[in-house]
């Protein structure tokens, strides 16, 4: 029962005040945001193993006991992974770990790492680091992967709103708890280190993390201090075969091709390779300084730094033979559809290919980018709590400040003709082709075509402060009074050159340069073939091996290469189309009350709130005349406020049960890049078209209004089952449009952002847990994870600019997710097996093809094994392996199998380990 009265004046007319604005605001369209969030509230720290109903609590099992009580006892829908030993979460980074989380799926880069994030299918989340805002460089969103997951104490992912979390996330926000020394007994020196074998990066990679922690009782009060230092190497392959979007076939008289029953034939535009491989390190180093003078009174000041080299080269195999000569073979499949393609054959039923094969003097190259990257994020914080008998006071400085920067030095070599190209069709679910009598693997046919080269640099530094409150009333229906303030002086900005054709001296070749290739530039003429050409092997999609420039030689002969194309040395010269910074000033503030009463019966408590929040934003960029081709420098202000309410009810059946509902306005703001309005134009080459981007400094916030209700029934410490549902309507979603314009009299495809889509996003989550306690002897170890989310969503927006407005599915949503695991702890032995499911989902719309706009992924699901055993009482060796089926990412044009896009081929990892404590 509720031990409040519920006869306090007071408290009802607060309660009051507050629900009639946020029940009349939740009518109108307009939204807004404001302040910091709390961190998900833990349980009492647990410094040894208790016995709890004759059951051993294990770290394992204090973990998810911990995990489970942040979920039942949080006023928000909420899914935790704890990691109650240090360095115990068993994934390489923040970004790994995420994926296990109920509702959240994750997706691979191009470089062989998990970096996209999406929470119920919706990347726009915002990222805290113990309870305050972090992001990366100029971005909104944090890079979960710079973190290693050796860091972590608790991650939390809210995936409703209340007033005192900070806005910028439709989807939800993901808060970061790192350790701190009063979190500990006394004096802890804990440490991992883990050699990890890849199977395509062939190398063993470290793994390495120490952390440092001490408490101190002296006269002055209690002293803590900790320093926590993680690194994590990797030598990776992430190799990739692709093949072009598909187009009507034509044959000699330049006519469509068609089959004995009349229909248009269909296949790839050409084949190619993309080949990642490099040399990546990630470091961290977080501290945390304690003083509580009193037990009322707390100063902390914090910080973490986390950095990344990353050395690596895409190494390219690419052909395009169809539309220049008719194939010499050609087989047609029985996959035929009408063709999506406007004009005058659109409609006409149209016919997959299977296989074929062209010859003639057609375009084939080999080429490489030299990528150098380099980042860094640091945060400071330094705060003070205090806590009366009532009143609880917090207030925190924080400064937060990142770059991230990217040199890419390219150069192409074509390959002299005759080419004959194979397309041995699309068996396992991917494109299989090679060169005939692989000319790639001959050094004497290739030749310098074009040098291209870029460099990106991007920023971003935020000064803030933050002053929280909470008022607890000792009866009445309002448990406690929140309240608070945050102001944010936010700088984002970048710069860096485009990417602009060099032809070496003397050209490529005359007339058709596969044909005719300038002999002066044969590759092994010029330079020596042993240093300049490296071997890429091949795949079960790309079954021969080529050369192609090596990276070392690129970057170490740079200025030399540079000469010879005429160039100056050193980077490109900046592009103001590159060029922004902004400025953004916010202002926010929110009050909010927690009810608690009896109703019915029943224990009902939940919060009513509001938060505000003014933004005001200066961007400085230049405007682009393409008449004249000439950059101005432009200057924009712009200013809004916004009001979100946000109100739920968490109804207590019993201890076991309980009933979620919950109802919130929430928005995202756009992304800095999008905003800036210059135009950046990289031009054409042999082998695509000019392609332009540009922002828009007008793109509104998107804003949703959220709904959700759960289900949950906690049976035993570690133990639940919950089923919720949720509805987002999603207003001013942001979406990319790309246009042919004509440019000083060349055609680009220019994409660029409108706040143009309306939409909803609706899904069901379901979610289990226990431990098999009930089980006899060793089996009561056993216990089982299980979570499964069904989403589904669309919008409505403009086809084109100025279009007709149609529906299109949601990006990113994949309409089946689901984790299994299957664990063990006991007797010294812990073992985990985990199986990662994510259905097929449209990654982006692409220009239009005669299969639609549609690029789908069909995600590598993933089988992954960790085991420990405590060999001492503060020794534990560890095994892990990553991949254990070998699934692939499979990416298509439109629906189907038949059109296969890429094949990005998933590593497999095996490591070995110690974790120790001193």
């Amino acid at each position: 029962m509720n031990p409040r009265s519920p006869r306090s004046l007071l408290s009802l007319a607060i309660l009051s005040a507050l629900a009639v604005p946020s029940l009349a605001l939740a009518q109108d369209g307009d939204a807004a945001q404001v302040q910091s969030p709390p961190a998900a509230q833990a349980s009492p720290q647990q410094s040894t193993a208790t016995d709890l109903d004759t059951v051993t609590v294990t770290a394992l099992r204090r973990s998810l006991q911990t995990a489970q009580t942040i979920k039942q006892e949080a006023d928000m829908v909420v899914d935790s992974i704890v990691a109650e030993d240090i360095g115990k979460l068993p994934d390489n980074s923040v970004a790994d770990a995420l994926q296990r989380i109920t509702g959240v799926q994750v997706s691979q880069g191009a470089q062989g790492e998990t970096t996209g994030v999406v929470i119920r299918g919706l990347p726009n989340l915002i990222t805290t680091l113990n309870g305050r805002e972090i992001f990366s460089s100029s971005g909104r969103g944090y890079a979960f992967q710079n973190l290693p997951a050796t860091a972590i104490k608790t991650l939390s992912v809210y995936k409703s709103s209340e007033a005192s979390l900070p806005l910028g996330g439709i989807a939800g926000l993901v808060d970061i708890e790192l350790r701190r020394p009063l979190d500990f007994d006394g004096a802890e020196i804990a440490g991992t280190v883990t050699g990890t074998h890849s199977k395509y990066g062939g190398d063993v990679d470290p793994n390495v993390s120490l952390l440092l922690s001490n408490r101190w009782d002296t006269d002055a009060g209690q002293f803590g201090a900790l320093v926590n230092f993680g690194y994590v190497g990797k030598k990776y392959a992430y190799d990739a075969v692709w093949g072009d979007f598909p187009k009507v076939l034509n044959g000699e008289d330049g006519q469509p091709m068609r089959t004995e029953a009349g229909d248009l034939i269909a296949a790839p535009n050409g084949w190619g390779t993309n080949y990642a491989h490099g040399d990546r390190d990630r470091s961290a180093f977080n501290y945390a300084l304690q003083w509580k003078p009193n037990e009322s009174t707390e100063v902390y000041l914090e910080g973490l730094y986390d950095w990344l080299r990353d050395d690596y080269d895409q190494a390219f195999l690419f052909s395009f033979p169809v539309g220049e000569v008719p194939p010499t073979q050609l087989g047609v499949g029985s996959n035929c559809y009408p063709n999506r393609l406007e004009g005058p054959l659109a409609g006409q039923t149209i016919c997959d290919a299977t296989s074929g094969s062209w010859t003639g003097d057609t375009y084939a190259a080999s080429s490489t980018q030299a990528h150098k990257q380099r980042g860094q994020d640091i945060q400071n914080a330094l705060g003070l709590k205090w806590r009366g008998e009532q009143l609880q006071l917090s207030t925190e400085l924080s400064r937060t400040s990142g770059y991230y920067r990217d040199e890419n030095f390219i150069i192409d070599t074509f390959l002299s003709g005759p080419i004959t190209t194979i397309w041995d069709g699309t068996s396992g679910k991917h494109q299989n082709w090679h060169l005939a009598g692989n000319p790639a693997s001959d050094p004497s046919r290739h030749y310098l075509n074009g040098l291209f080269q870029t460099w990106g640099e991007s920023r971003g530094e935020e000064n803030s402060w933050r002053g929280d409150g909470r008022f607890e009333f000792l009866d009445g229906p309002i448990a406690n009074l929140q309240f608070g303030l945050r102001y944010a002086d936010r700088t984002a900005s970048a710069k860096g050159s485009v990417e602009i054709n060099t032809p070496p001296p003397g050209g490529a070749g005359t007339g058709n340069i596969t044909a005719s290739p300038n002999p002066a530039n044969q590759v092994i003429g010029l330079f020596p073939a042993s240093s300049f050409f490296c071997s890429k092997r091949g795949n079960a999609a790309l079954n021969q091996s080529f050369l192609a420039p090596c990276y070392d030689y690129l970057i170490d002969n740079a200025d030399a290469l540079r000469a010879y194309y005429g160039l100056p040395d050193g980077l490109a010269a900046e592009n103001p189309g590159r060029f922004f910074n902004i400025e953004e000033r916010k202002a926010a503030g929110y009050l909010q009350a927690k009810y608690d009463f009896d109703l019915f019966g029943l224990r009902a408590d939940g919060l009513v709130g509001v938060r505000m929040e003014k933004i005001k934003r200066e961007l400085d960029a230049f405007s682009f005349d393409a008449s004249t081709g000439v950059y101005s420098a432009i200057t924009r202000k712009t200013e809004d406020t916004n009001t979100l309410p946000n109100a739920s009810l968490n109804l207590h059946f019993n201890d076991a049960w309980q009933l979620r509902l919950m109802a919130a306005k929430t928005l995202s703001y756009p992304d800095f890049g999008a905003l800036n309005p210059s135009i950046s134009l990289n031009p054409g080459t042999v082998n695509r078209a000019g392609v332009a981007s540009s922002g828009n400094p007008d793109l509104s916030p998107i804003k949703s209004t959220n709904y959700d209700a759960s289900l949950e029934w906690y049976f035993s410490p570690v133990g639940y089952a919950s089923a919720g549902v949720f509805y987002r309507d999603i207003d001013g979603y942001i979406q990319n449009y790309i246009t042919n314009v004509d440019i000083a009299g060349e055609t680009y495809e220019l994409s660029s952002p409108q706040s143009a889509g309306s939409g909803h996003l609706q899904g069901v989550e379901l979610a289990y847990q226990q431990t098999f306690d009930f089980l006899p002897g060793a089996w009561a170890g056993l216990g089982a994870q299980l979570n499964y989310t069904y989403i589904e969503g669309d919008t409505r927006s403009p086809e084109f600019i100025g279009g007709p407005v149609i529906s299109r599915p949601l990006q990113n949503v994949s309409k089946n997710n689901y984790n299994a695991v299957l664990f063990y702890e006991n007797f010294g032995l812990s073992a985990r097996l985990a199986y990662g499911y994510r259905s097929r989902y449209i990654d982006f719309f692409t220009q239009p093809t005669v299969a639609g706009t549609e690029d789908q992924v069909e995600p590598a699901s993933s089988l992954d094994f960790s085991v420990s055993y405590d060999a001492t009482p503060r020794t534990t060796v560890v095994f892990s392996a990553t991949n254990l089926l070998g699934n692939n990412l499979h990416q298509y044009w439109g629906s189907g199998n038949t059109r296969p896009r890429d094949i990005r081929f998933q590593d497999k990892t095996v490591g070995i380990g110690l974790r120790f404590k001193l």
